[in-house]
Parts: structure tokens; sequence; C-alpha cells
């Protein structure tokens, strides 16, 4: 359901995206998928699909800032 929900989300930011947020929501993508294939648990993979839809939201509304 997370999938489905997040999958949802990041196509329809794709379609509102600008290029310069096109290109950082495709460049967080790739992140987001090694990070995703490297989790042992359901927990893990669900805080991931959590946070990557925080990351969506926030690239689209100008608050998105890379990690230390």
């Amino acid at each position: 359901a997370l999938d489905r929900r997040m999958a949802a989300q990041f196509g329809s930011a794709i379609s509102d995206a600008d290029a310069e947020q096109r290109a950082l929501l495709v460049r967080t993508r790739d992140a987001f998928l090694r990070y995703r294939d490297q989790c042992t648990s359901n927990a893990c993979v669900a805080q991931t699909y959590q946070g990557r839809m925080r990351e969506i939201r926030d690239i689209m509304s100008g608050n998105w800032s890379p990690r230390r």
C-alpha cells in the first residue's frame, strides 16, 4: 500500500515539477531505491517509504535540504 501511495505521489509531483524539481526528484529517487533495497525488515521498508513521501512533499514545497 505504501508503494502505491508513494508512486502516485511521485507521479503527481513529476507532472507538476519544474525542471529543477524534476531533476531533484529523480536524483533522490535513486538514493531512496538504494536505501530501500538494503532494508532487512518490513519496519525498515515502511519507514523508508514514509521518509520518501516526506522528501517528495518537501521538494515540491521548496523546503527540502540535503542530508548531511
